[in-house]
């Protein structure tokens, strides 16, 4: 019989099984474990052993694995008990050419745990069982079938392992489950506590404002606290915050008046486990300005409103959308009054204060921009300063913050700052040492600052690489003080003056003093100059800041409202600058060669 074998392996894949070739492994091994399978015979590229019934035809087969791939091979046992049969299969025709019997026994698991565990609670599990990769351990209700099981944890992850009980109070069972066929091995039950949140806060408030929600409750992982419209389901929510961030627990109130509901939501099922009603009040405002102003020019509004965070100020066209602004806002956390500017184009405008959270309007008044019929231009042909060439180290300071991925002209504004960058290359002279630092790019909802490229001869390649992988991280801050800080490092032993390019598209957010940390620079010797590019930036009162920061580090300050404004911005900073001044005041500012308006005066 085995030489007949031997010729039906001649015809099928062009070689001879020998009379020797063997099959080798263990005669039993327990339900879902490897077993180490050898060969001792010619191997042909997609011949397989397998793992198989007992009596099946040689097209039925198992678990498989290639012996071209390297003897031994290793596969996983049925999760069966019974007898099988290991069998070495040809690739054509997937004859059986040599087979050894093997017998799969029963295993058990034990689990060791709580007999009752609160709702939404942790349960620790002691297990003993085979604790093969892919086994797991669950709580699931009684009498439920092998593969309907819920929450569950991974016994190859430690011992014990923790498991997040139902939030549903009721009788359960933990399992162990084989990984491969969801198979029960052992068992025990498990009684699941209910429990309750009670909560405290005002009766009412004022839309947009914040709320302290005094809270007592299980307080489990991600468990949180939402104002929410009365009658909606579990799963649908409005403003919220994390008990595990502390209580009280601190809310958005809606901006929309009426009569609301806090309630208390687990954190796995956003079931809700306590409730307690809130009337949300209208808040009211108004807005006081000039009749008229001059296009282009800088001017005050006084408002009175509610002050909620993000509230703001704005100037529009007549007509514009409701809930819509402008391109020149004051926030009214600044101070009263806020300082907007007028658009370039005459015309009928409205001025609105807007909340913060949902741009609902409270107030309005009217407004017409008028045509500058005073105002001068200056252009600057030759220029004294230094232009790119002239330094002898450039460091970039890129924002890659949470804000980069808001979108300008439909684009995201990283995407647009990382295609101005990579223009601006072409720009710096193959003889300059280049460093790049990146904030916001690495950590979430951090004021990590990183040095992405150390002081180098610059290298177009290896500086396009770095812009191509910045990404900003979601609601990464912004450490504008630290960056600058850190340039003082950066730049440790730079001979002759150097050029820090900082762009931005938001203030300080880090508690940072950027104005304290360019003066250490200069302290520090450096002969540096610091130009700061602001993309996307709609308030009066923030580019002054970013001038005056620029005008401390002998440098200038470039605005750019879109794409090819920030591409231009971004080479003009590494060229020759100009400022106008009346005394101290900086009036107009720009690079060689570029038309600016300049005020009477």
């Amino acid at each position: 019989m085995r030489g007949l074998i031997a010729v039906v392996a001649i015809l099928a894949s062009g070689f001879a099984v020998g009379a020797d070739s063997t099959l080798t492994g263990p005669k039993t091994a327990p339900m879902g474990s490897s077993v180490a399978i050898g060969w001792d015979g010619p191997v042909a590229a997609q011949d397989f052993i397998s793992i198989d019934t007992v009596g099946a035809p040689d097209r039925l087969y198992g678990a498989y694995a290639y012996p071209a791939k390297g003897l031994p091979v290793s596969i996983t046992v049925p999760e069966v008990p019974g007898p099988y049969v290991i069998r070495y299969h040809l690739a054509a025709d997937y004859a059986v050419v040599a087979s050894l019997p093997i017998e799969v026994t029963a295993v058990t698991a034990e689990l060791t745990f709580a007999a009752e565990v609160e709702a939404g609670g942790s349960l620790s599990v002691q297990w003993q069982g085979p604790g093969h990769r892919t086994d797991f351990i669950s709580i699931d209700a009684v009498g439920a079938e092998d593969r309907k099981y819920g929450s569950y944890a991974y016994p190859h992850s430690g011992n014990p392992v923790t498991i997040r009980a139902p939030d549903a109070a009721g009788r359960y069972e933990v399992r162990y489950h084989l990984g491969g066929s969801y198979a029960v091995i052992g068992r025990g039950p498990l009684v699941v506590g209910g429990t309750q949140a009670t909560l405290s806060a005002p009766d009412s408030a004022t839309a947009g404002s914040r709320l302290a929600v005094q809270w007592d409750g299980p307080g489990h992982a991600q468990d949180f606290i939402s104002i929410d419209g009365i009658g909606a389901p579990d799963r649908q929510y409005g403003p919220y915050g994390y008990t595990a961030k502390g209580n009280p627990a601190e809310l958005r109130v809606p901006d929309e008046p009426g009569n609301y509901v806090i309630r208390y939501h687990t954190g796995q099922s956003y079931a809700v486990l306590g409730t307690r009603p809130l009337e949300v009040l209208p808040p009211t405002a108004s807005i006081t300005a000039p009749a008229e102003v001059v296009a282009g020019q800088v001017f005050e509004v006084t408002w009175e409103g509610p002050n909620n965070e993000g509230d703001f100020v704005t100037l529009v066209p007549v007509a514009t959308e409701q809930n819509r602004w402008g391109n020149s806002n004051g926030y009214t956390v600044r101070g009263n009054p806020v300082r907007l500017q007028a658009d370039a184009e005459p015309g009928a405008y409205e001025l609105r204060y807007l909340m913060g959270q949902s741009y609902r309007q409270l107030a309005s008044a009217p407004i017409t921009i008028t045509a500058d019929t005073t105002s001068g231009s200056l252009r600057v042909l030759t220029a004294a300063g230094q232009s790119a060439s002239a330094f002898a180290a450039i460091e970039l300071v890129v924002d890659a913050s949470g804000s980069m991925l808001a979108r300008v002209e439909g684009q995201r504004r990283v995407d647009i700052a990382k295609r101005a960058l990579s223009q601006m290359l072409v720009d710096i002279p193959p003889s300059a040492h280049l460093a790049m630092r990146v904030f916001g790019a690495r950590e979430a909802e951090s004021c990590r600052t990183d040095l992405e490229l150390p002081l180098a001869p610059f290298d177009s390649a290896a500086v396009q690489a770095r812009i191509d992988a910045i990404e900003p991280k979601n609601l990464a801050r912004t450490p504008i003080g630290a960056s600058l800080l850190a340039v003082k490092n950066d730049l440790a032993g730079v001979t002759g003056a150097s050029l820090v390019l900082l762009v931005t598209d938001g203030e300080e957010t880090c508690d940072g003093d950027p104005l304290g940390a360019i003066a250490e620079l200069r302290a520090a010797g450096l002969d540096v100059r610091v130009n700061i590019v602001g993309f996307a930036i709609d308030e009066v009162g923030l580019k002054e800041t970013f001038t005056t920061w620029a005008r401390a580090g002998d440098g200038s300050y470039f605005d750019a409202r879109g794409a090819d404004e920030l591409s231009a911005a971004m080479r003009a900073a590494l060229g020759a600058t100009f400022e106008a001044v009346d005394g101290t005041t900086v009036v107009a500012a720009g690079a060689m060669g570029a038309t600016v308006s300049v005020p009477p005066g």
